[in-house]
C-alpha cells in the first residue's frame, strides 16, 4: 500500500516537474522567435526615429530572453553550454544588425 502511495506521489511530481520545464522551453522557442521577427523588421526600417523605437523594443525582448535562458540553467532545465550557445547566438546577431 505504502509503495503504491509512494509511486502515485512520484508520478504527480513528475508531471508538475515536466509542465513546469515545458513553460521554460516553450517561452525560450518563442521569445527567440519574436527576436528574429524583429530583428528581420529592424533592418527594414530606414526613418531614425521607427529605428531608434525597434531598437529599444529588440533590446528589450534581448533582456527578457537572457533572463529566462539564465533562470532555466539555475533549475537544470537547460545545460549551460547550450544557454551560452543560444545567448551568443542572438547577441551576436543583435549586435551585428545594431552596427550599421
Amino acid at each position: 500500500m505504502y509503495k503504491k502511495q509512494r509511486n502515485r506521489k512520484t508520478v504527480q511530481q513528475n508531471n508538475r516537474n515536466r509542465i513546469i520545464n515545458k513553460r521554460y522551453i516553450s517561452t525560450i522557442k518563442t521569445l527567440s522567435k519574436l527576436f528574429n521577427l524583429k530583428i528581420k523588421e529592424l533592418q527594414g526600417i530606414t526613418i531614425p526615429e521607427e529605428r531608434t523605437k525597434e531598437k529599444v523594443i529588440t533590446l528589450n525582448i534581448l533582456k527578457n530572453l537572457y533572463s529566462i535562458i539564465d533562470k532555466a540553467v539555475k533549475k537544470g532545465i537547460l545545460h549551460k553550454n547550450t544557454a551560452a550557445r543560444k545567448k551568443s547566438k542572438v547577441g551576436k546577431l543583435y549586435f551585428t544588425t545594431i552596427q550599421y
